[in-house]
């Protein structure tokens, strides 16, 4: 084991083997030569580094022979990344990362700490005790007589007062020759430089600068420094390893919840698309048949109505004929007895019900995306579903929801953590309700005289007491861990109180805000309704303009063709009836007759001249009478075509 002399401020480095464990700063490796050649290296797998032999390639599962070091400090031997350079650029087999050869050279540079462990360990191996030829847990080395010892033997044979000036060590400790001359001068070395940290012997000194020799010190006083920096740089990679396990073990966590919520994903995926498919054959059966009655009911209508028309056509054309062959062959006097009768059956055909118009359009429809779109609404937005809300119970602490960190860092981190879940939890990944409010651009849309606008104002009264109280937390979470500031236990157990005073008022607060459901479901209903009925109207209402602008349409078609007719009809009036069209002019007429009249009053009552315009006048008038007389079933036509016009044109 390491062993630390706290008295001396020293630090020792031992390599003990002892029932195959080989002992690196306190962290016990198995050594086992029957381990595999690691081939996961190649693939990227992780390696264990608890069960691994510091002192062995990870390549070639031996100890390091002429180990090289790379940019990223991993070292292998130097036969093992021979032929792996390219292009002066050797990919690390461990993590990927890419070290710059110098020119001109194969290999990276030599790893020499790594290379005098492993001679340590290997002297260790080689070299029994000098007397009874045991290798023991614990191994010295006597300086004095150049000789390894065990426990026993430097307890028995160097226990006389002869070898008290002996110098034993601890076979760790043991070093070379050449860590004690100087390789120039062959001297003992005595000082260290501290500027070019380097050890020098009394004739380096020599050679030194003046200003250089400030820099240095006695090799005692060196090696108390070193131990002191060695033991910081320690403790600041101690403090990184704690780190990189406490991230591995956050990232395994975070691997098996991604595994888990991958998992409940895909099942929540499959689930809702099978309610989906389920939803939509059931819909898809229901339109199905709602276009089916409506083909059959509109289908026995115009059946019926076609009916009706085709067995009125041959009555119609059979009372034509009639009344062409009554007027063509009866005389004065026949006409005048049956022509009344004959006009009297035709005003009864003219006045009985004719499906002349189709009662219904010739379309069905069903509404379907909109019918779809009502019967996925519940699967795809429930929050606009109207249900209850009474599963809804206190969430668990959220420190459960955060694994447990087994290091120096969970203090720091733990309150962090719950800080953070609590805000995504009550923000739900929006805005977040911290010091500055929650999901305001939500909040400005409600309505400031709403029900729900009240009980928002009443949450947020009681919730800036919760926020200045996480916030007096947190600021004593930093003062102990960051600023490194002195904390009062008063301050503590007053924070203690008001959290329980807190938690208490928070229980009060769940169930008044639960009874407050019932009241709020209600006031969501009623707006759900009402959006439901806008919706509606509007939708009818962009229909129903789609509509009147294709019967205007059609309007306009009919119109455009009708005046043609008219104006054609017109002409061949005006050349067969000249008398007609005046007569038709009543202004014309009024005048006319007026100005008789004026003429016949100048007139002598017996003078023969106005008994000629009387008789004129009664001709005048009878042939007016005569024009404008109408024939009755010219009339019932014309009120049917008038009907014809005010009814709505049915769009095909």
């Amino acid at each position: 084991m390491p062993i630390y002399d706290l008295t001396e401020k020293k630090r020792l480095f031992s390599f003990e083997k002892w029932k195959g464990i080989a002992y690196i700063q306190g962290y016990a490796c198995p050594v086992s030569t029957s381990q595999k050649r690691i081939h996961s290296l190649e693939n990227n797998t992780s390696i264990d580094v608890t069960k691994w032999n510091p002192l062995q390639c990870y390549l070639c599962n031996e100890k390091y022979n002429d180990p090289c070091i790379l940019s990223c400090y991993h070292s292998y031997c130097s036969q093992c990344l021979r032929g792996r350079a390219t292009d002066n650029r050797l990919s690390c087999p461990l993590c990927g990362c890419v070290t710059s050869l110098k020119d001109n050279e194969s290999m990276p540079s030599s790893d020499h700490l790594m290379k005098f462990l492993v001679d340590q360990s290997s002297r260790e191996d080689l070299e029994p005790c000098a007397n009874c030829d045991e290798i023991s847990s614990e191994m010295f080395f006597c300086n004095t007589c150049s000789q390894a010892l065990c426990l026993h033997c430097r307890t028995e044979t160097h226990k006389a007062k002869m070898f008290a000036s002996h110098d034993v060590i601890n076979l760790s400790k043991r070093t070379k020759e050449v860590h004690r001359e100087c390789l120039i001068h062959r001297e003992p070395y005595i000082l260290f430089s501290t500027e070019k940290k380097t050890m020098l012997c009394i004739n380096c000194f020599r050679d030194m600068k003046m200003e250089s020799r400030s820099h240095c010190m006695d090799l005692e006083t060196a090696y108390a420094q070193g131990c002191k920096k060695l033991d910081q740089s320690m403790q600041a990679v101690r403090e990184l390893q704690n780190s990189a396990r406490d991230t591995i073990f956050l990232l395994k966590a975070l691997l098996s919840e991604i595994q888990k919520s991958s998992e409940d994903e895909k099942k929540a995926v499959t689930d809702l698309y099978d309610l989906m498919m389920e939803k939509i054959t059931e819909m898809k059966t229901e339109l199905l048949n709602e276009v089916d009655r409506q083909y059959q009911e509109k289908e026995k209508i115009f059946k019926k109505e076609l009916s009706t028309l085709s067995t009125l056509l041959p009555t119609l054309h059979t009372h034509l004929v009639t009344c062409s062959a009554f007027t063509s062959s009866a005389n004065r006097f026949e006409f005048l007895d049956l022509a009344y009768i004959l006009m009297d059956r035709l005003k009864s055909i003219i006045n009985q019900q004719h499906p002349l118009h189709p009662s219904q359009s010739g379309q069905i429809t069903t509404h379907y995306k909109v019918q779809y779109s009502k019967c996925l609404e519940p699967l795809l937005f429930p929050s606009r579903v109207p249900g209850p809300l009474g599963n809804i119970t206190a969430s668990p602490p959220l420190t459960n929801s955060t694994p447990s960190i087994p290091s120096s860092m969970s203090m720091t981190t733990t309150l962090t953590t719950c800080t953070m879940n609590s805000r995504q939890h009550c923000s739900g990944g929006s805005v977040q309700y911290g010091r500055r409010g929650y999901t305001l651009p939500k909040i400005s849309f409600i309505d400031s005289k709403s029900t729900f606008a009240d009980h928002c104002g009443e949450f947020e009264t009681s919730h800036k007491r919760i926020e200045k109280l996480k916030y007096n937390v947190q600021e004593l979470q930093r003062d102990l861990t960051l600023r490194r500031c002195l904390i009062k236990t008063s301050a503590v157990s007053d924070l203690q109180e008001e959290i329980t005073d807190l938690q208490r008022d928070l229980d009060n607060l769940f169930l008044l805000t639960e009874n407050k459901q019932p009241s709020l479901e209600k006031h969501w209903e009623e707006v759900i309704k009402k959006m439901a009925t806008e919706q509606e109207v509007f939708k009818g209402q962009l229909s129903d303009i789609l509509r009147l602008k294709q019967e205007t349409g059609h309007m306009n078609t009919i119109l455009t063709q009708l005046g043609s007719f008219v104006k054609s009809i017109a002409s061949v009036s005006e050349r067969l009836a000249p008398k007609l069209t005046q007569s038709s002019k009543e202004s014309d007429q009024d005048s006319n007759i007026a100005a008789m009249f004026e003429e016949i009053s100048t007139m002598q009552p017996d003078s023969q001249h106005r008994v000629d315009a009387i008789r004129i006048a009664e001709e005048e008038r009878e042939t007016l009478t005569a024009v404008n007389r109408v024939n009755p079933l010219d009339e019932e036509l014309i009120k049917t075509k008038e009907n014809n016009m005010e009814e709505p044109y049915s769009l095909p």
